[in-house]
């Protein structure tokens, strides 16, 4: 019984290991960064496409700065500079990442502040052959190495990161491994001592050389010119209408009371790596809009709230957030229409002023549009009003239409009876006179 179980034991661990061995067979990915047989193995050993592979193994990284800084390397990657000379061999370094960023297409975008990581290795040659004249020759080989790295120029640091902060459009990076290796020779020459040739110790030479090998990597500042109006245009029955527009950002959110609130987002990233064999992780943005609201009534740019209170507007790029104060000071709009005249013609053009350099949308019969200052409209029979509305304000201006045939007959007849209120006038001075002076 205790032998069956012992047998068990053994297939079941063999089977582990050798399924872990698959595993590692499988993909040259590093799922050991994990953690022992972790779900990364489970990952690469489905059936699952390769590109789905790396997005779902990409999902498990919490914590990108460590997956892209807390690795050790050997060989280089593919593209990578080698550096060969007398003591030292295979020395390379590279820049692995630039944290933050992002990639929009072959560009590198940073926001102009982060790290920067940097990766290298060398081998050092091992001396062991005899050298000229010696009979004997040792060597004793001192090292020590460091990665320096600057940005435009400057230097910004020692080490495998560095910190930067720039305004700088255009980010060149350099990062440069400094070998620096002393070789200390004992040289050995035949020497007769009493009648014997002996192999004695001659004098020891020093040999410096320093070797220094380089990547460099450009990327571009990212600082777009977000820009934003705010702006409250009307207040009725508790209710608060806002235009809100704005330009260049990627995510915005409207906040009121930590309740009520609009929240866009215009990007999402996707990750992926690069640099194999060390799968550096990298992202790039795809555009995506996704809205959630509570609480907000929204309509093109136009939001109805009930409570102002505690409202911020809160713009953001790919790597940053700027909170910024609601302007909540309703100044009610001063709107004013006026016409050249107040009587028209059919057809004839009516030349509308308006007193708002805001547009402002005006209607006149079954004529609207949205103008600043002027507008014209060819005047209709039976249409009096004009109205003009902005910001949630509204005035008009009346004009009369008149027929011009009905107009002329119109004045015709006026202007009969204006005569005829005349002649009637004189004929009364003329008779009523001559009246007076007969009876006199």
């Amino acid at each position: 019984m205790g032998g069956s179980i012992r047998g068990a034991t053994i297939r079941i661990v063999t089977h582990l290991f050798f399924f872990i061995f698959l595993a590692q067979i499988a993909t040259a990915f590093p799922c050991e960064r994990f953690g022992w047989f972790s779900s990364c193995d489970a990952v690469m050993l489905s059936s699952m496409p390769e590109d789905e592979k790396m997005t779902t193994i990409a999902s498990m990284i919490d914590d990108v700065r460590a997956w892209n800084t807390d690795f050790d390397v050997s060989s280089p990657p593919e593209g990578t500079n080698v550096v060969n000379d007398d003591l030292v061999q295979n020395a390379w370094i590279r820049i692995m990442a630039v944290m933050p960023s992002v990639y929009e297409g072959n560009v590198q975008l940073s926001p102009g502040f982060g790290e920067v990581v940097a990766k290298s290795n060398y081998d050092l040659v091992r001396a062991n052959q005899i050298e000229g004249d010696d009979c004997d020759t040792q060597y004793d080989l001192n090292h020590q190495s460091r990665i320096v790295q600057y940005l435009n120029g400057q230097e910004i640091g020692v080490g495998e990161t560095a910190r930067f902060d720039t305004i700088d459009s255009v980010l060149d990076f350099r990062a440069d491994l400094v070998v620096d290796a002393e070789l200390m020779v004992d040289h050995y020459r035949w020497t007769f001592i009493n009648d014997t040739e002996e192999c004695v110790y001659s004098g020891t030479e020093q040999r410096n050389k320093q070797t220094v090998a380089s990547d460099t990597l450009r990327v571009v500042r990212y600082a777009p010119n977000i820009a934003y109006s705010f702006q409250i245009e009307n207040e009725y029955y508790g209710i608060t209408q806002i235009h809100f527009s704005a330009s260049n950002y990627s995510s915005l959110k409207i906040k009121f009371n930590n309740q009520e609130f609009y929240e866009e987002h215009l990007v999402d990233v996707d990750p992926f790596f690069t640099l194999e064999p060390y799968y550096v992780l990298n992202f790039k943005p795809v555009p995506q809009r996704k809205i959630t609201f509570n609480g907000v009534r929204f309509q093109n740019s136009t939001f109805q709230v009930a409570n102002t209170q505690g409202c911020t507007i809160v713009l953001g790029d790919y790597f940053r957030n700027y909170t910024i104060p609601c302007p909540l000071q309703y100044k009610q709009t001063d709107l004013r229409i006026s016409t050249d005249k107040s009587v028209y013609s059919p057809d004839e053009i009516i030349k509308v002023t308006i007193s708002s350099d805001l547009p402002v949308q005006v209607s006149y019969g079954n004529e609207t549009a949205t103008v600043q200052r002027m507008w014209e409209v060819p005047a209709k029979l039976g249409e009096q009003l004009i109205v003009a509305r902005a910001n949630g304000v509204e005035t008009y201006t009346a004009i009369s239409v008149l027929n011009s045939e009905l107009w002329g007959k119109f004045a015709g007849i006026v202007a009969f009876l204006f005569v005829a209120f005349i002649f009637y006038r004189v004929t009364v001075r003329l008779f009523g006179g001559a009246y007076d002076l007969w009876n006199s």
